[in-house]
């Protein structure tokens, strides 16, 4: 039930869930769904609410072809990074010789490359990603955009780091900047399994926002007879201290959505993971 919270110096309408299951539950249990439920199968990827909830519940894997193909680039760039690196160990016999070692009459002058962890193993990286989209963008654009957030958390789980993957969107309702409305739910928590398939829903199918977010914003009083309120920056990321702070929906036009691969290696390198 959505609290007014002072998030980051503002007073914000709040609805923040611990799990993405448990918003389900709190968005399903809507009894007057309006758009959340009536809204256009071309605007949302849906035919209704009841359809979206099954495929948030049970799984959507349409675009897992798309993902793995942005993946498969990815491994070209990073591949080498992905797992294990390895370090130069040295004994009386081995793959290849030191020739200053056996020069020196050193005996252990032989080595061998070993596969040893990477350090960055066990770290843990705290994702925010703004699923905030106005009118303007289509479904299919939507979508496009979440092909491209599954395949960088694909890419963090593959190089052995922890992802704690939060969403959210504000709007500003009522007609006034004043007020904000925000809904935030923790979508993955590090210390369990991620399993891409199960977050490509929440990352990429329209419905996220526009059948399952509406139903949490109408029980939240917002949106009478103002639609479903202005997008606008989120609140709660910048308090919680993201490490990666993905924006909303703002341009047709990004490195992201033109070059998804050098944004992602471009995002992984501003963390000094490669």
């Amino acid at each position: 039930m959505a609290t007014i919270t002072k998030v980051n110096g503002q007073n914000v309408l709040l609805d923040k869930f611990d799990s993405f299951g448990a918003m389900l539950a709190y968005a399903g249990g809507n009894p007057s769904k309006r758009s959340s439920d009536t809204g256009s199968p071309k605007f949302t990827l849906t035919k209704n609410y009841a359809e979206a909830n099954k495929l948030a519940t049970e799984g959507w894997h349409v675009v897992r072809p798309e993902v793995e193909r942005l993946l498969t680039a990815l491994q070209e760039r990073i591949d080498n990074r992905l797992d294990l690196v390895s370090e130069v160990q040295y004994d009386t016999s081995g793959g290849a010789v030191d020739v200053g070692r056996w020069l020196t009459g050193e005996p252990e002058c032989m080595f061998n490359f070993v596969p040893v962890p990477n350090e960055r193993m066990g770290r843990v990286v705290k994702v925010f990603i703004d699923y905030g989209a106005s009118a303007a963008y289509s479904a299919e654009f939507i979508r496009e955009r979440g092909v491209v957030l599954c395949a960088l958390v694909d890419t963090l789980q593959k190089m052995r780091i922890g992802c704690e993957l939060w969403g959210e969107t504000a709007v500003e309702y009522g007609g006034h900047p004043t007020h904000v409305h925000s809904t935030v739910v923790k979508l993955h928590d590090a210390s369990t399994q991620l399993d891409i398939d199960e977050l490509m829903f929440a990352l990429a199918n329209p419905s996220m926002l526009r059948r399952i977010t509406f139903s949490v914003r109408e029980l939240a009083g917002v949106g009478e007879n103002h639609g479903y309120g202005r997008t606008t920056e989120t609140v709660y990321a910048v308090e919680y201290g993201a490490d990666i702070r993905i924006e909303r929906l703002k341009e047709r036009y990004s490195t992201m959505m033109e070059n998804p691969v050098e944004w992602v290696v471009s995002t992984i390198k501003g963390l000094g993971l490669i």
